[in-house]
C-alpha cells in the first residue's frame, strides 16, 4: 500500500512538473491565414469585412483578429477579403456621420489604404481628406476680381494680423476652391481671393460649391491641431456661409 501510494506522488509530481513546464497557449492572435504583419504600433492590419463608398470616400471594416473597426480613405478600389494595413492615427470614438444617419463606435480617418501582401499604397482616386498631408502644386496668381467684404479683411490681411484676430469672429470673401462634406461631421472647404497665393480653410455646417463666390463669418483658430500631427496653423471654424 505505503509502494502505491508512493507510486502514485511520483506520477502526480511528474505531471505537475510536465504542465507548469508546457509551452503557453497565446489566445487573440490574428487568425488570418496566407498574412504576416510586420510590427508597428502605429499601423492596423487586417481583413476587409465590409465595405462601401460614400460621399467621396471609401468605408471599410477591418477584423484585425482581435476585434473589428472602421476605416475611411478616399475612395479605393476594395473589396471583401483584401487585406489591408492604415494609419492607427485619427482616431474617432461614437462618431455619427449625419450624411448616412449611422452610427461608428471607432472610425478611423486615414489618407489612404495600403496592401496588405505587398504593402504598396493603393492610390487614391478621388479628392483627399481634408486631414491628409498633401503637397499642392504652386499656385500662378491670386484669383481675380474678388473683393473685400464689407466691414471684413481680405485672407493677405487675415494671414498678417493672425495674431491679433486668433479667437476672434472675422468676415472674409473668396472663391471656393475645395469642398468635402461630412468629414467628422462637418463641411470642409478652401477659399482664395485676389489678395494672396495663399488660401483659407474653413468648417462648417452649411454647404457650398467649387466656385461659389461666398462670404464667410467664423471663428479664427491658429496652430488647430485634430491629433496625430494634422496641424492647421490657420483655420476658421464653425462659419456660416452666404452669398456675395
Amino acid at each position: 500500500m505505503i509502494h502505491i501510494t508512493k507510486l502514485l506522488m511520483t506520477l502526480l509530481i511528474c505531471l505537475s512538473s510536465g504542465l507548469l513546464s508546457a509551452e503557453p497557449v497565446h489566445y487573440g492572435q490574428n487568425q488570418h491565414k496566407n498574412s504576416t504583419q510586420p510590427v508597428n504600433s502605429n499601423r492596423i492590419y487586417g481583413k476587409v469585412t465590409e465595405t462601401f463608398n460614400a460621399t467621396g470616400y471609401t468605408y471599410a471594416e477591418v477584423d484585425t483578429g482581435k476585434n473589428k473597426v472602421w476605416a475611411a480613405a478616399p475612395v479605393t478600389p476594395l473589396k471583401v477579403g483584401d487585406m489591408i494595413s492604415f494609419s492607427s492615427g485619427m482616431p474617432m470614438t461614437n462618431f455619427h456621420s449625419k450624411s448616412m444617419n449611422r452610427d461608428f463606435p471607432t472610425l478611423y480617418f486615414v489618407s489612404q489604404f495600403n496592401s496588405g501582401n505587398s504593402n504598396a499604397a493603393i492610390q487614391a482616386t478621388n479628392k483627399m481628406s481634408p486631414h491628409a498631408k498633401m503637397e499642392q502644386k504652386p499656385l500662378a496668381k491670386p484669383i481675380k476680381g474678388i473683393k473685400k467684404a464689407k466691414g471684413g479683411d481680405t485672407i493677405a490681411e487675415i494671414y498678417t494680423n493672425k495674431t491679433k484676430l486668433n479667437g476672434k469672429k472675422i468676415r472674409v470673401r473668396g472663391k471656393v476652391t475645395k469642398y468635402s462634406p461630412s468629414v467628422m461631421d462637418k463641411n470642409w472647404l478652401h477659399i482664395r481671393d485676389s489678395s494672396t497665393l495663399q488660401d483659407l480653410t474653413i468648417t462648417t455646417n452649411d454647404t457650398a460649391a467649387v466656385n461659389d463666390i461666398v462670404i464667410i463669418e467664423g471663428k479664427l483658430n491658429l496652430d488647430k491641431d485634430f491629433g496625430y500631427g494634422y496641424i492647421y496653423p490657420v483655420i476658421v471654424q464653425d462659419a456660416t456661409i452666404s452669398n456675395k
